[in-house]
């Protein structure tokens, strides 16, 4: 599902970039700042799942430094047989030497840095069901790139990268067998860069007498507890292993809205969830992948002067779910979970602004999903609910007003 959020992001950023601001530029000076890219080459690399984060500054008009936190996945095959997938997150700190052009505005760049990847065997595939396979650690990673990134405003950029990742092969094994694992990878992601002050500070839009109608951009990433595990007789949900404790599972995803006026705004909000399925004296079978769309209303309300601003949120949309990375428990099962489904849900959050174009949020949704069905061979056919409570952080990068 990693490929329909990567096509809502590049709807959403799209959709931003028609909101050009004249004044927008770079600028000479310390400017410390957050950048979300997200990318899939699968086609070409067989990269899957890549999205990077990186919080940086720059320290002048040419040069500056980041910490990136890179993932990616990359089938695991031995002698033509994926066994699995093997998964990457790079922590890496980078240099970046800039050279702003037309009037500062457009910005390319090259970047290079040195620092540690650490790898994990994950999603075994039929394949490999049965077998011995080895094939986790840490290892030094050296990466090295270019990009080009246009200023939408003054403090939000949209930008393109490219970047390769070298990391030095571990050992690892295949039914007591060594085998080299390498997961050096080309990489090419687009997003959002955005600086916690801009070149020419206004004041907070809520601390205008009329406040303006804004569209905006939003990343959050957080968990999802279950608050009803059980699917249907027989089947029932749990959280991925790996998940915080044990029971918090993995959530985020993208925000795309408006702000109209003072108080009352309009958001589209698409989240991914997992979880795994359990089945009756059998076990875990595999994972159920939802992603959430929902179209909300959200009501604001301003304190400091527009520096705080709690919010609540309540809408409906559809939930798209299948049944996905069968586990050995799963193999020789005829699993059919698959389809689209209604959903509801109410949330609150709150966001700090940094400057008028910018803010960090925290926030919690409860979202309830009805007529899930599955039906696995011939002793599990029903239908249930799915409900789960969500929390995240993240930002919220206002692109234009109107």
């Amino acid at each position: 599902m990693n490929s329909f959020f990567l096509r809502a992001l590049h709807l959403f950023v799209a959709l931003g970039v028609a909101g050009l601001t004249a004044r927008a530029e770079d600028a000479d000076r310390y400017r410390p700042y957050l950048r979300f890219h997200s990318g899939d080459l699968a086609p070409l690399w067989d990269v899957d799942d890549m999205w990077s984060l990186a919080l940086g500054a720059n320290f002048d008009r040419h040069w500056g430094a980041e910490l990136g936190i890179d993932f990616y996945q990359r089938d695991f095959e031995h002698h033509g047989s994926a066994l699995g997938e093997i998964g990457a997150m790079h922590l890496v700190p980078q240099v970046r030497l800039r050279q702003p052009m037309l009037n500062n505005r457009l910005v390319p760049y090259v970047l290079a840095g040195v620092g540690a990847s650490i790898l994990q065997f994950n999603d075994r595939k039929p394949d490999g069901f049965g077998r011995q396979v080895s094939a986790g650690g840490a290892t030094l990673t050296i990466t090295a790139g270019a990009g080009l990134e246009y200023f939408i405003t003054d403090n939000i950029t949209f930008g393109i990268e490219a970047k390769y990742f070298w990391l030095q092969p571990i050992d690892g094994s295949v039914d007591q067998r060594n085998v080299d694992v390498d997961l050096s990878a080309p990489t090419f992601t687009f997003g959002l860069r955005v600086y916690f002050d801009e070149n020419h500070p206004r004041p907070l839009a809520a601390a205008e007498p009329t406040s303006p109608n804004r569209f905006y951009f939003g990343v959050r990433v957080g968990g999802s507890v279950l608050t009803e595990g059980s699917w249907t007789s027989g089947a029932d949900f749990e959280p991925l292993v790996g998940g915080i404790g044990g029971q918090i599972g993995r959530s985020g995803g993208f925000l795309l809205g408006t702000d109209l006026g003072e108080h009352w705004g309009a958001e589209l909000s698409a989240d991914s969830i997992e979880y795994r399925v359990n089945l009756d004296d059998i076990g875990h079978i595999g994972e159920y992948g939802m992603g959430v769309v929902l179209a909300n209303l959200r009501y604001r309300h301003p304190l400091c002067d527009g520096k705080w601003v709690p919010y609540l949120t309540a809408g409906g949309g559809v939930v798209y779910g299948e049944f996905n990375d069968r586990t050995p428990g799963g193999a020789g099962l005829d699993v059919d979970a698959k389809g689209i489904h209604p959903a509801v849900g109410v949330g609150a959050g709150i966001e700090y602004f940094l400057c008028r174009s910018v803010s960090l949020l925290a926030d919690a949704n409860w979202i309830y999903s009805w007529g899930h069905e599955i039906k696995v061979n011939d002793f599990v056919d029903g239908s249930g609910d799915f409900s789960g409570l969500t929390f995240h952080l993240g930002f919220r990068a206002y692109l234009f007003e109107f």
